[in-house]
């Protein structure tokens, strides 16, 4: 909340004491060269004083626009007991300029003063206490009015003072020669305490419109901090409920401020406290906001994760979402994400407010200042760390190696120019910062903060709520579409070649994918060498893609000429060699042979022209790459080009590993089945086997998936001791009873392995 002070004085000292007019409009205009200290020291050691930086006034003529003489006249010609005059003392924004402090001077005379004799000072100097920039404005007027007498013929001074004419008997109104030869009437509404409560009201609103107009989010308020503090309390905002409980500072006086009394210095010590704390409290509340939007965000991420994954699942995209049930689950989670986007944008974050409050209350060029040196250090890291990311090139092309050193010579160059400018510019920096930590501007970029990230508060509970809701009905959905098969436990030998074969086919078309996609990633990859070609192009505005395309065209028309040019010299020998019986026919085809000539002599000079300028051309775009500045900008563009370009590279290494992977799972799938098939005819194809541990609810067995209970099923039938040990087969014909499923016995083992040497040998 910004400052807000606004103070009605008299013409009466506390003790009662007549203030003398004159000398009250001299202290406040500076005239005769009186400063505010000379006011306070009765002595005119310090009469440079400008602190008064601007006037304004309404008097009457015979004033003559100085306010000193209107006020001698009131103290001159005002009954005795009455008041020459009242002050009305305003304190003033200080993120605003003069004129915009003149706007907010001149809009509350206007609604409260415009009909009275008036005359203003706005001082703009340190606080005596704070030392910061402190500008307000002192208002002297008379209380008598400019009534209708005195609008249409002034008054003068002898008489505009003296007291008001007053209805003689049988009138309503007194007549206007009557109230010409009376002084004016003085206004009823400065004796009531309810027009000053609204004054003080209409003050404020004056204030934050101004405020608003020229884009500052703080606010002033005129209520007490009992009353800011209930609202606060009404609305859930704990911060600003806890900055109001306190007790109110106590008024210090001009004279105990300049004298640093003891008073002075309890306000001076109970304003730092008061500092501290809100700091204090501000850091509280800025942690807690943060921990709610990052548990949201957590949330909306999962709630998308999930839509992903389920919209991309083989059930979803079978199921049938016509029916009424599912599309009406459907519809709720589509139209709930939507409006997840919707709420996220409105989000401001701690970063966004930061921005917007230091906006506020930087100039424009320190802001500028601030941004150019926070983006430049943002730049020297995010290069640091590219330099570290970058891979380099593993192949025997030269090309790529130069083009790579290249760049990194050229990064290495951009980091040493922005240390540079980073360690030159530190100073202006913490100059900068420096004034956001000055506790006036301090206080308000945290009310600003503190204001927006209030703002996030509905918009963090609504978007919680909603991603609430779409995780209810994704689980929803999910569970009506996806059917739950109940894992098979129990195979017949002829189940398990099935299942192997599967596997082999499965893990087949799996790496053929993967290999594909190792194809296509390999495609987009781009090495140091092309990076560095798209970055040159790029830096010359597209030239060399432009150069290519009318290479190619040349190429194209030159090969064409060439086998015209072969074609006409075999006509031309043609020609020759023939014996022309008919004289008009051989001039004929002599006509046509120079003819043709003569075109692709002109066509062979064209050529060479667009050849010279096609060189020139890529000459000139060369000598433009080779400059200093084209250099550096151009080993950036390529290292901007090749860390883009680095998940693909990622992806591509990865699709590559998964390949192997694949491989050599799809061997040792081909050579289980080849063996299982081998020996698959001397097996009971009909016979149940299972894989159990000596406990029949083992929940690590019951874990196991159906490839994996296959595979050690068929290990075991193959004679592997391990898997044998885990292999159990049944023996009558009850599958319900347990107790009929048994282990195999060392015979059992036996034979097995037996049966697997005869097959080695």
């Amino acid at each position: 909340m910004a400052t807000y002070h606004l103070r009605v004085k008299n013409d009466t000292q506390p003790s009662g004491k007549k203030i003398s007019a004159k000398s009250h409009a001299d202290y406040i205009f500076r005239e005769d060269g009186k400063s505010h200290a000379d006011y306070i020291n009765r002595e005119g050691a310090q009469n440079d004083r400008t602190d008064c930086v601007f006037k304004g006034s309404q008097l009457p003529k015979w004033a003559k626009g100085s306010a000193q003489k209107f006020f001698s006249a009131a103290t001159r010609y005002e009954s005795k007991g009455n008041r020459r005059y009242k002050e009305i003392e305003l304190s003033l924004p200080n993120e605003l300029t003069l004129e915009q402090n003149r706007e907010i001077v001149d809009k509350f005379i206007a609604d409260h003063l415009s009909n009275h004799y008036y005359a203003y000072a706005i001082h703009e100097k340190a606080g005596e206490l704070s030392g910061e920039r402190h500008p307000h404005v002192h208002i002297m007027f008379s209380e008598r009015l400019i009534d209708d007498v005195e609008k249409k013929c002034e008054r003068p001074a002898y008489r505009y003072f003296r007291r008001a004419a007053r209805p003689l008997k049988g009138e309503q109104v007194a007549s206007f020669e009557r109230c010409r030869e009376h002084g004016a009437p003085k206004a009823p509404k400065w004796h009531d305490k309810k027009y000053l409560c609204e004054m003080r009201a209409d003050f404020a609103r004056i204030q934050n419109e101004v405020l608003a107009k020229n884009g500052f989010s703080i606010r002033v308020d005129h209520r007490s901090l009992k009353a800011q503090q209930s609202e606060a309390e009404e609305h859930g905002n704990d911060f600003l409920a806890k900055v109001y409980k306190r007790m109110p500072e106590s008024y210090i006086g001009i004279i105990s401020a300049h004298e640093e009394d003891g008073l002075a210095k309890d306000v001076k010590r109970f304003r730092e406290n008061v500092q501290g704390r809100q700091h204090s409290l501000f850091q509280d509340d800025v942690k807690k906001k943060t921990a709610a939007e990052e548990e949201t965000k957590f949330l909306v991420r999962e709630a998308e994760q999930a839509w992903f994954f389920l919209s991309n699942s083989p059930a979803y995209k079978s199921a049938n979402m016509e029916d009424e049930t599912l599309n009406g689950l459907n519809q709720g989670i589509l139209s709930g994400l939507a409006r997840i986007q919707k709420q996220k944008r409105k989000i401001v974050g701690f970063l966004g407010a930061r921005e917007q409050a230091r906006k506020e209350y930087l100039s424009a060029t320190d802001y500028k200042f601030l941004q150019d040196y926070e983006n430049k250090m943002r730049q020297c890291e995010d290069l640091e760390r590219l330099s570290k990311e970058l891979i380099p090139p593993t192949g025997k092309y030269l090309e790529d190696t130069q083009a790579f050193q290249t760049v990194m010579r050229g990064i290495e160059k951009k980091v040493c120019d922005l240390r540079s400018f980073l360690a030159q510019s530190n100073s202006q920096y913490w100059a900068i910062q420096g004034k956001l930590e000055e506790p006036y501007r301090r206080k308000n970029v945290e009310l600003v903060m503190h204001r927006l990230l209030q703002s996030d508060i509905d918009v963090l509970r609504e978007l919680k709520k909603t991603s609430t809701a779409v995780l209810k009905n994704i689980d929803a959905l999910k569970a009506k579409i996806e059917v739950k098969e109940i894992p098979k436990t129990m195979f017949t030998a002829r189940e398990v070649r099935n299942h192997l074969f599967e596997q082999y086919r499965s893990l087949k078309k799996q790496r053929e994918a993967a290999i594909d996609t190792c194809n296509r990633l390999m495609l987009k990859r781009i090495f140091p060498s092309e990076a560095m070609s798209i970055a040159k192009n790029f830096f010359v505005l597209d030239g060399f893609k432009k150069l290519r395309t009318e290479q190619e065209e040349y190429e194209k028309a030159l090969a064409k000429y060439e086998r015209e040019t072969s074609e006409n010299r075999e006509r031309e020998l043609l020609f020759s060699h023939r014996k022309w019986n008919n004289r008009a026919e051989m001039f004929q085809a002599q006509y046509y042979l120079t003819k043709t000539k003569i075109n692709l002599e002109e066509t062979g000079r064209r050529l060479s022209e667009i050849k010279i300028r096609l060189e020139n051309e890529s000459t000139r775009l060369g000598n433009l790459c080779k400059t200093k500045e084209a250099q550096e900008k151009i080993a950036l563009l390529t290292a901007s080009i090749l860390h883009k370009n680095l998940k693909i590279v990622l992806e591509y290494e990865e699709a590559k590993k998964r390949v192997g992977d694949l491989y050599e799972k799809l061997q040792e799938a081909k050579k289980r089945f080849n063996a299982f098939d081998e020996g698959y005819r001397s097996l009971k194809q009909n016979r149940v086997y299972r894989v159990i541990q000596p406990e029949s609810n083992s929940t690590k067995t019951s874990a196991l998936k159906e490839n994996e209970l296959v595979a050690i099923i068929a290990d075991a039938l193959l004679g592997e001791p391990y898997a044998v040990q885990l292999v159990a087969r049944f023996g009558d014909n009850n599958l319900e009873m347990e107790k009929d499923w048994e282990m195999m016995s060392e015979l059992d083992k036996d034979e097995l392995i037996n049966r697997k040497m005869v097959r080695e040998l």
